[in-house]
């Protein structure tokens, strides 16, 4: 087939999205399709042709603007059997939501707030954000205008809300899972030694919850100061600061920063904790399970789905303090976390990156039957 995809940026190095459509053009390539990756920046890839366009560069909402209808201009001079874009074209044939619904995923930007006059204030502007209403026009737009063939979410949680929001019928959305590199991030060979080390893995500090999480270690601290949290992302550490010391445990937080290699950071921890406040399907919760961590999450991680109560925890809330600390209390007994690690890294070996690129070929390929009936 000749498949399209869309990304702004084709460089795996910047963030989800690229990384994931990276990993699926290389694969969709050496499965022998001709991949054609429409873009503004990209690094080239041997079997995959670039199609670059200039689009403008600020405002944030006029790039964004001027790559949907750039590609809706150029996508037309390739004779293509299906396109898939992400949520960032008009013209597409295959729609896969990463980041959701962006209603849900504002009102949940909003709740991780912790400040009422800064969660007030944020409220306000994101409802009255250009950028904000430009995104969701062009990510609605297929949709509404019924200009699609299938509809993929990236977790039952997506899908039961883009069913909410668009009024569809769940039979009408495919679910494939995020896939892991299951070779890449693997077990360490033994369990480390010495306190716990509690993994937090983040771009976005806020969202995924640390501060709710540094309030479950201070309550965890009443009791016992033998963990130590590792944050690793390139979050802003300013701010929680005074909150660290506030809660004596300052000499229990080492701030990694950003690492080449997360999958040995992975390796020597034993717990990760994600209580993140919106994550439509966490590739970090994916990445840990499959590391052979027990993962603790909320319920607004379309991963959450994943776990069980063999292989992790599932807490309602981000703020609920009391059902984090517990689970992290639970899981510095070190016999538990072997198990459920263990257990962790069976389930994860069933969503392989080469399985959800398997599935997305096979979407594709009835997308594209589709359009010749």
């Amino acid at each position: 087939m000749k498949i399209g995809i869309a990304v702004y940026n084709f460089n795996p190095k910047k963030g989800g999205a690229e990384r994931y459509a990276y990993d699926l053009a290389t694969i969709l390539s050496r499965r022998g399709h001709e991949i054609f990756l429409f873009c503004s920046m990209g690094i080239e890839v041997p079997g995959i042709t670039l199609a670059r366009f200039n689009t403008m560069s600020f405002p944030r909402w006029l790039r964004n603007l001027s790559f949907a209808l750039k590609h809706r201009k150029y996508v037309r001079l390739f004779n293509l059997d299906v396109m898939l874009g992400f949520g960032n074209t008009l013209d597409v044939d295959v729609y896969q939501s990463h980041g959701g619904v962006q209603r849900i995923w504002m009102e949940r930007e909003i709740a991780s707030y912790d400040n009422t006059r800064e969660r007030s204030v944020k409220a306000f502007l994101l409802k009255r954000s250009i950028n904000q209403m430009t995104q969701r026009w062009i990510e609605e737009f297929p949709i509404r205008s019924k200009r699609y063939a299938r509809i993929v979410a990236i977790s039952d949680m997506v899908k039961g809300h883009m069913a909410e929001h668009y009024r569809l019928s769940g039979e009408n959305i495919d679910v494939v899972y995020n896939g892991v590199d299951t070779e890449r991030f693997r077990p360490a060979a033994a369990m480390p030694e010495g306190p716990a080390r509690i993994l937090f893995s983040a771009g976005n500090f806020r969202l995924k919850g640390l501060s709710p999480l540094l309030s479950a270690l201070g309550e965890v601290a009443k009791e016992t100061k033998d963990f130590r949290l590792i944050v690793m992302g390139r979050g802003r550490k300013a701010r929680y600061m005074e909150m660290i010391d506030a809660l004596h445990i300052a000499d229990n937080v080492t701030f990694l920063g950003e690492s080449s290699a997360p999958e040995d950071v992975y390796r020597s921890a034993h717990i990760l904790a994600h209580p993140t406040f919106y994550d439509a399907c966490s590739l970090t919760t994916m990445e840990s399970m499959a590391s052979g961590l027990p993962t603790i999450t909320t319920k607004w991680n379309g991963a959450a789905t994943l776990i069980s109560e063999r292989d992790g925890y599932v807490i309602d809330e981000p703020r609920n303090v009391a059902a984090l600390a517990s689970a992290i209390r639970k899981l510095l007994d070190r016999e538990r976390v072997r198990a459920m690690g263990k257990a962790a890294r069976a389930k994860l070996e069933n969503f392989t990156i080469e399985k959800n690129a398997a599935a997305m070929e096979r979407i594709c390929k009835e997308a594209a039957d589709s359009k010749q009936k």
